[in-house]
């Protein structure tokens, strides 16, 4: 059983293009059966891959969409896949439309991947993600990560610096594990991949 990655594709291009691509997901949601047989339903992953002309045995298709939408020229594609993103998945959608530069973020706590391509941060603006027993919260700066640890969590002052988020984190665990045991924070930065 793998652990599930949240995946997002934000399609950028030529509005044709991107429009395009937006029916073939209208397409795909809403068929009565799924093109393709598959564990996942219509939304598999292997049907995208199978529609664009590509073949979904040679490329890991492993998960499903869970939703999409069009807002002006982004086409926005929310994934729930195994492990990590199908980057197969991103290259034959810029192969079938090569105006199209897919921007991924993806996340999996259990093996903290926390990655995405979106270099300028126009798409994937967050570059930090803390995650409590309570609740989750996405930053884009450093400086925004330590004010919240700060005055939510801990009140007092901590550095604007991963390692000592980190640490004042699993101080503070550590400090009122015995009178909360359900006390929990995971830090991740997102790692930035060109390409």
């Amino acid at each position: 059983m793998p652990n599930w990655c949240d995946t997002c594709y934000k399609c950028v291009g030529d509005p044709k293009e991107v429009r395009s691509l937006h029916k073939v997901l209208k397409y795909m949601n809403k068929r009565k059966t799924s093109i393709l047989k598959n564990g996942f339903g219509k939304m598999w992953l292997g049907n995208l891959v199978h529609k664009l002309g590509g073949n979904w045995e040679e490329l890991r298709c492993r998960g499903e969409i869970i939703d999409y939408y069009l807002d002006g020229n982004v086409l926005t594609i929310n994934q729930n896949t195994a492990w990590c993103e199908q980057e197969g998945v991103r290259e034959i959608i810029q192969k079938a439309y090569p105006s199209i530069k897919v921007y991924y973020m993806e996340q999996e706590s259990g093996c903290g991947v926390f990655t995405t391509n979106d270099t300028s941060g126009a798409y994937s603006p967050e570059r930090y993600f803390l995650e409590t027993n309570e609740d989750w919260e996405y930053f884009e700066t450093i400086e925004q990560v330590a004010e919240y640890v700060s005055t939510k969590i801990l009140n007092c002052k901590v550095e604007a610096d991963v390692n000592a988020i980190c640490q004042a984190l699993d101080d503070y665990v550590e400090e009122h594990e015995n009178e909360n045991p359900d006390i929990f924070y995971s830090f991740h930065e997102f790692t930035i991949y060109e390409g």
